[in-house]
């Protein structure tokens, strides 16, 4: 299993790179409604908090206003209500504009859009979706990375080793 370098501090760096970007006042919304009922986090250490709290991997969007096939992502598969629901009770789901969060692009190695990456709350790298995808083949990989969180769960480091 493809690791991050140095898991911890990835996931110090976005979260790091993600109050930097933040002004005093806290974000008004941490939580994004959309039509499709899928429950969108803007703070991805928020995100991170929630994902230790219930046990979830974390799915992140990566889009941007002007990628054509990032709204196709979202309008054709996301929104499908089946993949909602999937997200929903399988994820703690975060959108992330691209132009307005690159540093935490950079450090997941996102190289085109649309991206999704799927991290545990350890920031394991779990998957990665590259551009768009019909709805079946999205959900494959979104199952594919859920069982390898699942997997990675049940594994129990030998003492004085590390995952």
């Amino acid at each position: 299993m493809k690791r991050m370098s140095l898991v911890s501090a990835v996931l110090l760096s976005i979260c790091t790179v993600m109050v930097s970007f933040s002004t005093a006042a806290p974000p008004q919304a941490q939580t994004v409604s959309t039509t499709t009922g899928i429950k969108w986090h803007s703070d991805l250490k928020e995100a991170r908090k929630i994902a230790v709290a219930e046990n979830k991997p974390i799915l992140v969007v990566f889009g941007a206003e002007w990628c054509t096939y990032c709204k196709k992502l979202e309008k054709q598969t996301i929104n499908n209500p089946s993949i909602a629901k999937f997200i929903n009770e399988n994820f703690v789901p975060v959108h992330l504009d691209f132009d307005k969060e690159p540093k935490v692009g950079q450090i997941l190695e996102v190289q085109s859009l649309p991206c999704t990456v799927i991290l545990s709350p350890d920031a394991d790298l779990l998957g990665r979706i590259n551009g768009y995808h019909t709805p079946g083949p999205y959900q494959q990989n979104l199952t594919a990375a859920r069982d390898r969180y699942r997997t990675l769960k049940t594994v129990v480091p030998v003492e004085g080793t590390t995952r």
